[in-house]
């Protein structure tokens, strides 16, 4: 079980993870008065905003592949959140598109087939251990590909597939950013 303070950071995650992705779905005019974009890099934008707890610096992306093709979901994104205010860094963080099986989501997410156990809650997924945040962002630079899978509140098993293609790039600018 993930200890007290890793629940509050998912707290908090599943609000800034969902504003995250509204800002992201914004037009550009739109960004600028909430989110500063730092850069796209390849697959990955890295972007800088600030709420309550001070500044807050993330990578996202959507999928390039989605199983089940044609699923009616709403966007879908993958993010890595440093919040500078509140000291945390490496926060891993997904949202599916909608409502993750409340039972038995079966969230993962894997870099080149190393496997990460997930957390899910609502439409969004964390890391089940804060400890695996830093190896997994190590093999997030050094990896080709990171799959997501997890089971949908009506039981739909979902795949989505990202590039890393520019991630240690992406990864580099929101560390500058938010030291």
């Amino acid at each position: 079980m993930r200890n007290k303070l890793a629940m509050t950071r998912k707290t908090t995650s599943l609000v800034v993870g969902l504003a995250v992705s509204a800002v992201v779905a914004l037009t550009p005019a739109a960004q600028g008065q909430q989110a500063t974009e730092l850069g796209t890099f390849n697959a990955w934008t890295a972007w800088q905003a600030t709420d309550a707890s001070g500044l807050i610096c993330y990578v996202s992306a959507a999928p390039q592949a989605s199983e089940p093709a044609g699923a009616n979901r709403d966007p879908i994104h993958f993010m890595i959140i440093h919040r500078k205010g509140m000291g945390t860094k490496n926060e891993v963080q997904t949202i599916i598109g909608y409502p993750y099986n409340t039972i038995d989501a079966k969230a993962s997410a894997s870099i080149d087939g190393k496997s990460y156990p997930m957390v899910a809650e609502g439409s969004a997924a964390w890391l089940a251990s804060t400890s695996d945040e830093s190896g997994f962002v190590q093999a997030f630079k050094a990896g080709r590909k990171l799959i997501v899978k997890g089971t949908s509140q009506r039981g739909t098993d979902t795949s989505d597939s990202y590039s890393l293609s520019g991630a240690t790039a992406a990864m580099n600018a929101i560390d500058a950013a938010c030291k």
